[in-house]
């Protein structure tokens, strides 16, 4: 572009050298006779992409009910972006014109041009949005993560991520135009010194558009990215979105195209007559076309995408063929499923009291979670949390004749049959003794914390996420609690969120998606140009 300026002054020079060797001024007409001219312009595309950075989408049309509408969305970008328009920039033209006088008032005229100027900037809206850890549950709580249930839990805050944004505007490339006019031009004193003219005519505008570096790897990085919401169009309404995936999809890379067309144009200057052979002329021309820059994201002016971005934090549910508690206990058909602990431990104390009459072969059904009478109960060796009998909401006396496959078969190792005694058990289904029916167990780890993660192979994490040593994570602060009611069909199963299957699925809680918000548009090729030059009569 200096380059190209550096022409301008030897343009003037050759106008002021041209007056300087010719003949004193003389009028005469073109009647008969070329013209060739060369010259210099400057051109101003009028036409530009205007921001949508101000937009708020309302729930029903002003005037319809009392009062405003309420809003259904704002678009995140700020309002000064509506400073921000983006279009072809203003640049020098180099110009050259034949025409040929069919009367004394009227000539024809062919101009060409030459232009190049870069295009942009259009905005480009990032928003990164991070849930971070809270820190481990309190060492008091039990330590109930991992595949083996001994491991601390951490978790993640409940509480609005940060979401540091980035409000950045890229330069598109580099536009090259070169118009080709046909014009019909009227002089008013064709035989004076000071000869005005105006005209119009048609004219076809050849384009070339070279995309920048920046534009490009931004534009790949985007068509790179998984989605999880687009919402596309002339402005974005996320109360609308284009397409919703809950697996993501891949959008269209970011584009700037060209076309060339046909145009009008308008035209009105004057010649300077400093001889019969030189003149100076100064020249304003109005151009319309259809020609246009048109930029977009996944062929579309402006999009919102949101990431698909399951984060660091994977949920793991553990799961067997058969629900891995509740199974039942042998000879009792109606036990698996029920939702109900089946055990003889009749006084809920973890502990079969073979002294007192238990392991007697009388089931009693409990309902799962914690001990009605303590609904505040966390820990099921706390004598607070402690059934007795009347707790039951049913039972199975197999205590008389009755054959019953699981009377007296606890195995007592030490003289105190304890769920907490390795290789000792009794009859019931909750494996772990936290008085619940766990038909899943369910938590999460930080994937950045399995050993062998690095950022190079695990998506999601960067050398400041890898940790030492496995962090499992109950997402949010853990599950509810809320008391379930078995004998009135409530029912509780452990973990959160319940009906979670398959054996790696991701959690929302860690790391929500990131947001693009990219506007693009249409640019006509249309404008005003004003230029100077010298032509030369034959």
């Amino acid at each position: 572009m200096i380059r190209r300026h550096r022409l301008t002054p030897l343009l003037l020079a050759g106008l002021a050298a041209g007056a300087a060797f010719v003949t004193p001024l003389r009028a005469e007409d073109t009647k008969g006779k070329w013209q060739f001219g060369f010259g210099l312009s400057y051109m101003a595309t009028t036409d530009y992409i205007r921001s949508n950075s101000d937009i708020a989408i309302a729930s029903s049309t002003a005037g319809e009910h009392e009062g405003l509408p309420s809003v259904t969305s704002v678009d995140e970008r700020p309002d000064e972006n509506m400073l921000n328009q983006p279009t072809v920039h203003d640049d020098f033209r180099f110009d050259f014109n034949a025409s040929y006088g069919l009367t004394r008032w009227l000539a024809l005229e062919l101009a060409a041009g030459y232009m190049k100027s870069d295009v942009g900037n259009i905005e480009f809206f990032f928003k990164d949005a991070t849930i971070n850890y809270g820190g481990n549950f309190p060492s008091s709580a039990p330590a109930v993560c991992g595949p083996d249930r001994n491991a601390p839990c951490s978790r993640y805050n409940i509480n609005t991520p940060s979401s540091p944004t980035t409000n950045s505007f890229v330069p598109v490339g580099s536009l090259t135009e070169i118009p080709l006019q046909l014009s019909g031009l009227v002089r008013f004193r064709p035989e004076s010194p000071l000869d005005p003219y105006v005209g119009l005519g048609i004219g076809y505008l050849f384009t070339d558009l070279q995309q920048g570096e920046e534009f490009q790897r931004r534009g790949q990085g985007i068509a790179e990215l998984t989605v999880s919401t687009e919402v596309a169009g002339e402005y974005t309404d996320v109360s609308r979105p284009t397409r919703v995936s809950n697996s993501g999809f891949s959008v269209g890379a970011m584009q700037a195209e060209v076309t060339s067309d046909f145009s009008w144009h308008a035209v009105a200057g004057v010649d300077y007559f400093v001889n019969d052979h030189f003149s100076i002329y100064v020249d304003a021309r109005y151009t319309w076309t259809d020609a246009a820059v048109n930029i977009t994201v996944d062929g579309a002016h402006q999009v919102l995408l949101a990431t698909f971005a399951p984060g660091k934090l994977q949920t793991i549910t553990r799961q067997t063929p058969d629900p891995w508690e509740d199974v039942g206990v042998p000879g009792c058909g109606t036990c698996a499923g029920d939702h109900l602990l089946a055990t003889e431990d009749s006084n809920g104390n973890g502990t079969l009291d073979l002294g007192v009459g238990e392991d007697n072969g009388i089931l009693y059904f409990y309902p799962s979670g914690p001990n009605p009478n303590d609904p505040f109960c966390s820990d099921p060796r706390d004598p607070r949390c402690q059934w007795n009998a009347s707790d039951a909401v049913m039972k199975i006396d197999c205590s008389g004749d009755t054959i019953c496959p699981w009377r007296g078969n606890a195995r007592d190792i030490n003289g105190d049959l304890d769920y907490d005694d390795p290789g000792e058990g009794f009859d019931r289904e909750d494996l772990n003794g936290n008085r619940i029916m766990d038909r899943f167990l369910y938590y999460g780890v930080d994937v950045c914390s399995l050993p062998g993660a690095t950022p190079q192979n695990t998506p999601g994490c960067t050398q400041n996420d890898i940790l030492a040593n496995t962090q499992f994570v109950w997402p949010g602060n853990g599950c509810t609690t809320v008391q379930p009611r078995a004998d009135q069909g409530s029912y509780f199963p452990e973990g959160c969120p319940p009906g979670t299957t398959g054996e790696v699925t991701s959690a929302d809680t860690d790391n929500p998606s990131d947001s693009y918000i990219i506007q693009g548009g249409e640019i006509k090729l249309g404008g005003f140009s004003l230029g100077v030059g010298f032509k030369i009569t034959f």
